[in-house]
């Protein structure tokens, strides 16, 4: 039972084999384009959410009586590669049984890292940054390459990624190790790679978020960013991956929510003619679908009402609208975006343009010539969902996190430590994970002792605790600044070698400046915390190179 019934898994078997549609030429789509409704036409723009992991009475009215572009998967909608493969068949047959029989932009972003919605069945590959500490252009096409394999068996045919903003800013709270480092030559080349390798396998690619989230010091998801830079500024960094991004293919950008003074004074990008019509379409020569980041984001709800906020980033030159959340808001807009058609405050010419570019890349994916069903029977071993979370992917993202582990500051002696130590070693842990990954790699645990570090730290009482057992090395995971911090008044207090290891960002090694050891492993999924424990125990080598700078000093 994959929350849907085996019988209708075999049931959309034999619809596959009589239901087949086939690829548009440039005329047969003007001629799908003279022969829609207006109602057909707007529901193109839209890219909603759904709640639940089965096609409900809200998606089915979404599709059957709104005739949405696209629908969205989260975490929720979520549980198995199976089920999602059911999930997006059935929402496909739907799409099939309107009027026009227009195929669906199934969305998700999957950026890999923190940002990944799939967390079982699938490969997890680690974040952007820790394929930038490998600055391997191959890798990043693999990882494109294999996202896009696990994707496309699943349905998926849009994938919300990759992100292209620069991190020169490292108190940035939205970007981080979501970016790939702060050399834009360096984002260009990996997100070009992963850009040709996602789309390889007809899964788009959606670069984000454009003109640039890197230097923002404030969460769209939470407040209104402000980036001050000129234009000049903008073309040397943040505007050269968007660049090399269309020059590789890329078949969609995402806008910013963020206040750019120096391109537009008044309105955030999402919204500004300025910047997506004048800089990205005809500036920057984008001919692909441009598409809104989550409209629900108080960068955009607490100024703009929804059906304004549609309204104008259509004006301002969208294709797409993201609304996920609130099925009041979606119906809002949707009505907001046709009257606006029908008072003519958005042409029908600008309308059918933006529709012309999304029927393309609905072309270019291969969503009008493929057979709907992606479900044979899901446990056959030649099955196509077989490849999701292969041995082989696997091997790919240990790869990637293995390389991606960076030697950040090393005292002469203290590295490898012994897999049989002869003196007390303490794992200072922040997840059970990261402890059971280091106790497993040891042949003897007779003199290693593993703390987890609670939730609630009060620092001047937990110190004491960590030094009861008196122990001569202490291995410190770090994947937050309170373990940060927790960790920096530790080597204060100590003379007792410490070893950090930031299993999040790299930033936060520099919060603890005195360890005698930092590494940077980027993440804290399997592979990371896998990669981190080799390097520490001397089975591989640490050749990663740190793709951003750490803004305090890590004193020897």
């Amino acid at each position: 039972m994959y929350f849907i019934n085996k019988t209708l898994l075999y049931l959309f078997l034999i619809i596959l084999t009589v239901s087949y549609s086939f690829a548009l030429t440039d005329a047969e789509i003007e001629g799908l384009i003279g022969k829609m409704s207006l109602n057909e036409k707007i529901g193109q723009l839209f890219i909603v959410g759904t709640g639940g992991r089965q096609v409900g009475p809200v998606p089915k009215a979404h599709i059957s009586k709104r005739y949405v572009g696209g629908i969205i998967l989260y975490e929720k909608n979520i549980s198995v590669p199976e089920q999602v493969a059911a999930l997006t068949t059935e929402l496909q047959l739907l799409a099939q049984k309107t009027p026009k029989g227009i195929p669906l932009f199934i969305a998700i972003d999957q950026e890999g890292g923190k940002v990944s919605r799939f967390q079982r069945g699938t490969t997890i590959f680690p974040g952007n940054m820790a394929l930038g500490a490998t600055q391997s252009e191959p890798l990043a096409l693999k990882a494109g390459k294999i996202t896009g394999i696990e994707l496309n068996v699943m349905g998926i045919n849009l994938n919300l990624a990759p992100v292209l903003d620069v991190n020169t800013n490292p108190k940035n709270p939205a970007i981080g190790i979501r970016s790939y480092g702060e050399s834009p030559q360096l984002v260009s080349q990996l997100g070009a790679a992963y850009i040709r390798g996602l789309q390889t396998q007809d899964v788009l690619a959606t670069a984000k978020h454009f003109p640039g989230h890197g230097d923002a010091n404030a969460d769209s998801y939470k407040k209104l960013p402000l980036v001050t830079k000129d234009q000049k500024s903008l073309n040397k960094v943040e505007l050269l991956p968007f660049r090399k991004a269309i020059d590789s293919g890329v078949a969609a950008i995402m806008t910013a929510h963020i206040l750019y003074p120096g391109l537009d004074n008044q309105m955030p990008a999402t919204l500004s003619h300025t910047i997506l019509t004048k800089l990205l379409r005809e500036e920057l020569g984008f001919e692909g679908i441009i598409i809104t980041d989550d409209l629900e984001m108080k960068a955009i709800s607490e100024k703009y009402e929804i059906d304004k906020a549609a309204v104008m980033a259509i004006q301002a030159g969208a294709d797409m609208l993201l609304i996920p959340w609130t099925l009041q808001k979606q119906q809002t807009a949707y009505n907001a975006v046709r009257q606006a058609v029908r008072t003519r405050r958005i042409t029908t010419t600008r309308l059918d343009n933006s529709l012309r570019r999304i029927l393309k890349a609905k072309n270019a994916c291969g969503a009008f010539d493929k057979t709907i069903a992606h479900i044979e029977n899901p446990q056959a071993i030649n099955s196509p969902l077989a490849l999701v979370g292969s041995r082989e992917h696997r091997e790919t993202a240990q790869t990637i996190s293995t390389q991606a582990v960076s030697i950040v500051k090393e005292t002469p002696g203290i590295l490898p430590l012994d897999a049989e130590p002869k003196e007390s070693v303490l794992i200072l842990s922040p997840s059970r994970d990261f402890s059971n990954t280091f106790l497993k790699a040891h042949t003897d645990l007779t003199h290693v002792t593993a703390l987890l570090m609670p939730p609630l730290i009060i620092t001047r009482q937990y110190i004491p605790h960590i030094l009861s057992s008196k122990p001569k090395v202490i291995v410190a995971g770090i994947a937050s600044l309170k373990h940060a911090q927790l960790v920096h008044q530790l080597s204060r207090n100590t003379d007792v070698p410490i070893i950090a290891i930031s299993v999040a960002s790299p930033y936060l090694l520099g919060e603890c400046p005195n360890v005698e050891c930092a590494i940077a492993a980027y993440d804290n999924n399997y592979f990371s915390l896998l990669a981190a424990v080799e390097v520490l125990l001397g089975k591989k080598q640490a050749t990663g190179k740190l793709p951003v700078t750490i803004p305090y000093q890590l004193k020897n």
